[in-house]
């Protein structure tokens, strides 16, 4: 099953499937039925095979994240098969997709709410925006179902507000404030947990789609908003006026979750476990300041986080102490 090759920790290198030893290298790509798959040359026995990133599997991530996908934006089973096959030239069958959608439910936890969802809205569930910040694009989404439903009439409302009043567009100022979250220096002292969540295990599982790098954090992003239960926005501005050191300062948020009554502020990190511990609790410090500030939420009901495939650590920025760098 699906759910238990993501749950395996254990990253084995590939394997020649006929003598099973692992003197393997990579020998270019090759066209299939399914796509290009990545070929592989075994040193021992001297012969090729076509590798695969799902083993047993007939179809590759893709093609299964796409169907899962477009049934959890609202389609019927035969409409997402048929969608998929239009989109890769394949022949999936409905059944195909029920069968990947039951083996993917524990880490693609939408299905807990899809009924809800289905029953409320139509098909029209991802709003999206493209804002240009510093000469750079950010493609801004937000899942409309779960939002109004996560912050419905409770001390989350303004959220929802603030998230919905992007489809007018971003403010004009905001592509003048140059000082970036990422970039603006403070001194912070956390107390962070790590763990393996599954935040990861969806991250994981994106990535096996992923053939370029450089389009990590909008696979796991769209990945995340669509098909988990409590991602409700992508690359979502924010800014503030820190007094302390007198200037403008804004950024984008990878993802914002709402559960267990806590606003998630979180950062995907392709590099987590090598990342700059306080450059990246200063960053999502910034955004959980921001989003406070803008929405007025205390900000004991925010918590920061930065993950990848293999780890995630939290904290809690309300705990977290602060001292301010001024620039020389």
């Amino acid at each position: 099953m699906i759910t238990k090759m993501i749950l395996n920790k254990e990253r084995n290198k590939m394997r020649c499937p006929n003598c099973g030893n692992q003197n393997v290298v990579k020998k270019g790509r090759r066209k299939t039925k399914f796509g290009f798959r990545q070929f592989y040359y075994c040193k021992d026995c001297e012969k090729g095979f076509v590798g695969s990133k799902l083993p047993h599997k007939t179809y590759g991530p893709k093609i299964i994240i796409s169907a899962v996908s477009y049934y959890n934006l609202g389609n019927t089973l035969e409409t997402s098969a048929k969608l998929t096959n239009r989109r890769f030239k394949v022949k999936v069958s409905k059944s195909s997709v029920s069968q990947w959608l039951k083996e993917l439910k524990y880490i693609c936890t939408y299905n807990k709410i899809r009924p809800e969802v289905a029953k409320n809205y139509d098909q029209a569930i991802l709003i999206s925006k493209t804002f240009k910040h510093n000469d750079l694009a950010y493609n801004f989404k937000y899942h409309k179902p779960k939002l109004e439903m996560f912050c419905r009439n409770n001390d989350f409302f303004p959220l929802a507000i603030y998230i919905k009043n992007f489809e007018k567009g971003c403010p004009d100022f905001f592509d003048d404030i140059k000082n970036r979250c990422s970039q603006t220096k403070i001194k912070v002292n956390i107390k962070k947990e790590s763990r393996y969540n599954n935040a990861c295990r969806l991250a994981e599982f994106a990535l096996k789609s992923c053939d370029v790098s450089s389009k990590r954090h909008s696979v796991v992003e769209n990945f995340m908003l669509t098909n988990d239960s409590s991602t409700i926005a992508c690359e979502v501005p924010v800014w503030l006026w820190e007094k302390n050191l007198d200037m403008g300062i804004s950024g984008h948020v990878d993802i914002l979750q709402i559960r267990s009554n806590k606003i998630y502020v979180l950062d995907f990190k392709p590099n987590a476990l090598r990342e700059n511990e306080q450059k990246v609790a200063s960053q999502l410090f910034w955004y959980a300041s921001g989003l406070s500030f803008r929405t007025s939420i205390p900000f004991k009901n925010f918590t920061c986080a930065w993950f990848n495939d293999k780890i995630y650590y939290k904290f809690n920025p309300a705990d977290t102490k602060v001292r301010f760098l001024r620039s020389n």
